[in-house]
């Protein structure tokens, strides 16, 4: 059979014993049915008083109650802290217990059967006392009724914290049973269904901001985009609201507690919304996000003024709801100036954005006039407004929040593949670019007579801005040309091809060093790239003599001591620029290093630089070591090195015969 129909037939027995005002036992052995409802008329008194809870305690002079019904209409004090209820229970003969169902109670409670303590949810006095977030639950009653019927006297002892009385239900949220343990609990069993059942919406929103969640975190995984990792962590924090919920109710957890982390959640969650929205329309313009978290903040604060009686409850759900609508306003106005500037995603995520805030909005412009009193304040709130009934409940809010959440997946797998695309692209434009590169540093390096020629070559990017050239001329010289672009990446890298391709053209002409320099200059103004470059081009001779001209690029070194050469302005400042050069031959033995800025300009995590007194110590070292040693000390930019060790060739040396 199934639980549906065993749970109809199971409340088909189910039946009020006793119903009249004036009634105080509840007689199980009259009807002989294993269950019965029990909360039809209890015994209700204002205050504490221990003999309350013993069954010689005479309550015929104790008002009668309707438990389920709140205990204000019913002529009691809003602010009552303390308040005991009682009723008997008629036992068959032969019952050793009873099981009683209670349905959730929004109070720190303590239950008594014939002045014996049965349970305790929550703290109450005369020690510091807290409300709790409370659920059904059964308790066992012991009758050992022999082989006669049975009275037993059950007593609640019930205390509510009077900053939040009138604000949870005064008494029992449900109808209360008891009888024999098999049926009892058979009840209890399918109620709990019957209850997740009716919350099928709710896990299907969950169920859907978990895999969005998931999605969006493996979006960010192979991206490292935070624009996917905000919104990820807003679904996942919407989501521990249910865990928590779950926990806090069957856990018994204090109300101030759970409170105080739902409005922590309820912040963070919001808040990593409010970056998800930014960082998707101003990607590191962090300032407009002030305004939409401290409104979050701002609604957190007014819940926390209800707890410490600092204000009214109304008032502080009114608080929040102004909040929640001020947020949601806020970014739908950055939303539409996104869209008017022409920002792809803005327009995007306008429309699932759009429906959630709407519904939004709805709701708690519908909470503020329902605290103001106002008249047909619910019709207006999407999540009274019912769609579907079967299989369980949804509402507007519902169907509003599943579109929302489905619409930004779709921009957010749109925005996914758009990306790969632009980064497939960027890949060969970076192809093409390492292409370049290798133009711009030489790997076959030509031999000169004594000549041995090193060159090591570090980028601070994946592309940089350095070049270096070492070409052999026809008159057996060869020609050596070091320059440094300003900037990194692929632009410099394209202005050093230019250089590059124009050194390459001049250095089969018989042409000076500083007369390189200048047509390179007039070229570089002529192309009118942005920027400017630092060059030193020098040419040796087979005898060892060396003719060079600077451009604003560091001095080499001549075994381990800078040379001191003429200045001259980097290219592609001034037009029509001379330059002048320097010549001097080469000891019989000697190396000669030339180095960009980027040994110079290193720099360590404590802030200190590598400076031109490490240089010139550690000239003298190999290209490939002094990159190295550069590269460990701290890298910041480009790294260029060409080392020229110079020995004359032995036959020269010998003496004519």
């Amino acid at each position: 059979m199934s639980t549906r129909i065993s749970l109809l037939i199971a409340l088909l027995c189910v039946v009020p014993l006793s119903t009249a005002a004036h009634a105080q036992t509840i007689d199980l052995e009259a009807s002989r049915l294993p269950i019965a409802q029990v909360d039809a008329a209890w015994r209700f008194h204002l205050g504490d008083d221990p003999q309350w809870a013993q069954s010689t305690f005479d309550d015929t002079s104790w008002p009668v109650l309707h438990p389920e019904d709140n205990w204000t209409p019913q002529g009691y004090p809003v602010k009552t802290e303390l308040a005991w209820l009682r009723f008997h229970l008629r036992a068959p003969a032969h019952t050793q217990s009873l099981v009683l169902d209670l349905p959730a109670i929004d109070k720190a409670y303590q239950l008594f059967s014939d002045g014996q303590l049965i349970a305790q949810v929550g703290a109450l006095p005369p020690g510091p006392a807290h409300n709790v977030i409370s659920a059904a639950r059964v308790f066992t009653l012991p009758v050992n009724s022999g082989n006669t019927p049975k009275d037993i006297t059950v007593a609640l002892r019930l205390w509510q914290d009077p900053a939040t009385a009138g604000a949870r239900v005064s008494v029992l949220e449900g109808a209360a049973f008891a009888g024999n343990a098999d049926a009892v609990l058979d009840h209890f069993a399918n109620a709990k269904a019957v209850d997740l059942l009716a919350d099928g919406s709710l896990y299907t929103v969950n169920i859907v901001r978990l895999i969005v969640g998931a999605s969006t975190l493996l979006l960010f995984w192979f991206t490292r985009e935070r624009f996917y990792l905000w919104f990820a962590l807003s679904l996942l924090l919407d989501i521990s609201f249910f865990p928590v919920d779950m926990l806090s109710a069957h856990q018994a957890w204090g109300l101030y507690f759970t409170t105080y982390l739902t409005m922590l959640i309820d912040v963070l969650s919001q808040v990593t919304y409010i970056f998800f929205i930014v960082s998707a329309l101003h990607p590191g313009k962090w300032k407009v996000v002030i305004f939409p978290t401290a409104m979050a903040v701002l609604g957190e604060v007014s819940i926390f003024l209800v707890l410490n009686h600092s204000i009214a409850l109304k008032w502080g759900d009114i608080g929040y709801c102004l909040s929640d609508i001020a947020i949601c306003i806020s970014l739908g106005w950055l939303l539409i100036r996104g869209w008017r500037s022409g920002n792809l995603y803005a327009r995007l995520i306008f429309f699932p954005f759009a429906v959630s805030a709407v519904s939004t909005i709805l709701n708690n412009t519908g909470g503020v006039l329902y605290d103001l009193a106002l008249p047909f304040s619910r019709t207006i709130i999407p999540r009274h407004i019912l769609l579907l009934r079967e299989p369980f409940e949804i509402t507007l809010d519902d169907l509003g929040l599943l579109v929302s959440l489905l619409g930004l997946l779709i921009v957010l797998v749109y925005r996914f593949a758009r990306t790969s695309r632009e980064q497939q692209r960027l890949a060969s434009a970076l192809k093409a670019a390492h292409d370049i590169q290798n133009r711009l540093v030489p790997v076959d390096i030509p031999s000169l007579g004594g000549l041995h020629t090193e060159i090591a070559y570090r980028a601070a990017e994946e592309v940089g801005g350095d070049f270096c050239q070492v070409l052999p001329r026809p008159d057996g010289s060869i020609f050596v040309a070091i320059g440094d672009v300003s900037g990194k990446g692929l632009q410099a890298a394209m202005i050093g091809a230019v250089a590059v391709g124009a050194l390459r053209s001049m250095a089969d002409e018989d042409i000076s060093p500083a007369i390189t320099l200048k047509r390179l200059n007039n070229l570089l103004l002529r192309t009118e790239n942005a920027g400017f470059i630092t060059c030193l081009v020098l040419v040796l001779t087979p005898e060892g003599d060396v003719i060079l001209a600077n451009a604003g690029h560091i001095s080499p070194y001549l075994d381990g001591k800078e040379l001191d050469l003429p200045p001259g302005l980097p290219l592609g400042i001034v037009r029509e620029m001379e330059y002048e050069q320097a010549t001097f031959a080469l000891p019989a033995s000697a190396r000669l290093t030339l180095l960009s800025d980027g040994v110079v300009e290193a720099r360590s995590r404590s802030g200190e630089l590598f400076g031109f007194e490490r240089t010139s110590q550690v000239s003298q070292h190999t290209a490939r070591e002094i990159a190295a040693i550069a590269h460990k000390f701290g890298q910041e930019d480009d790294i260029t090195i060409i080392t020229l060790d110079w020995s004359v060739p032995s036959f020269a040396l010998s003496p004519s015969l």
